[in-house]
């Protein structure tokens, strides 16, 4: 079989909570940050925008400056599911290169794949004065432009795009489903599901896939 890159997204795909940013506007009482998403979602803000817009909701609903411990003691508590060490294990074992690329936060991508062992982790990154987090940030993978970035890694790395896969799980992937030909949507995915050209509801599965993956092209 052809060597492939395997590119996960993280957040609710390598760990068990939904968004990483969702759970900080959670745990810091910003609550719904809906709104907000809509403006992006239409082009009418950018992403640095709507990054600025959720960490000032997170400090004036704490009503106190955050702390850089604060946040990394808050996403502790999301684990990364116990089958991704299987899976990227295995996936590594059998060649494949294994890279995430996630509009996550990086203080929560970095762990992730740090524990998984993959060196390959495209990510968005908070921004600290000193210990205090402040609104800003660093938008290395805007959710609109995450296709466009899993083809540049492709290209730099070397892999054409039928040797990609790409695991995701949220509204946000469709556009990437419909540019990478093997795309995989995990469940719950809601209107994702109808895009991808598989769908798991556990990551052991995407083992069987890379399986028939390798008998279709020994047919061809």
């Amino acid at each position: 079989m052809s060597r492939k890159l395997i590119v996960f997204d993280c957040d609710g795909v390598l760990t068990n909570a939904e968004s990483s940013w969702g759970f900080l506007h959670k745990y810091f009482g910003s609550g719904d940050n809906k709104y907000f998403a809509e403006l992006y979602r239409r082009g009418l803000i950018s992403y640095l925008d709507w990054m600025i817009i959720d960490v000032a909701l997170m400090i004036h609903s704490r009503g106190a400056p955050i702390k850089r411990s604060e946040v990394e003691e808050a996403l502790r508590s999301i684990e990364v599911k116990r089958e991704a060490y299987v899976v990227v294990n295995e996936l590594k074992k059998r060649g494949h290169e294994v890279a995430v690329v996630s509009s996550g936060v990086d203080l929560l991508v970095q762990r992730v794949c740090h524990e998984l062992g993959i060196n390959i982790c495209l990510y968005n990154e908070l921004v600290f004065a000193g210990d205090e987090l402040i609104p800003g940030g660093v938008a290395r993978v805007p959710l609109r432009d995450k296709s466009t970035i899993i083809k540049r890694l492709a290209s730099d790395l070397g892999f054409k795009l039928d040797d990609v896969v790409y695991i995701g799980d949220s509204s946000w992937d469709i556009e990437v489903f419909k540019a990478i030909p093997t795309s995989i949507a995990i469940t719950p995915c809601g209107e994702a599901c109808k895009y991808a050209k598989y769908t798991i509801e556990n990551l052991l599965e995407l083992l069987d896939i890379i399986d028939k993956l390798e008998l279709l092209e020994h047919r061809v």
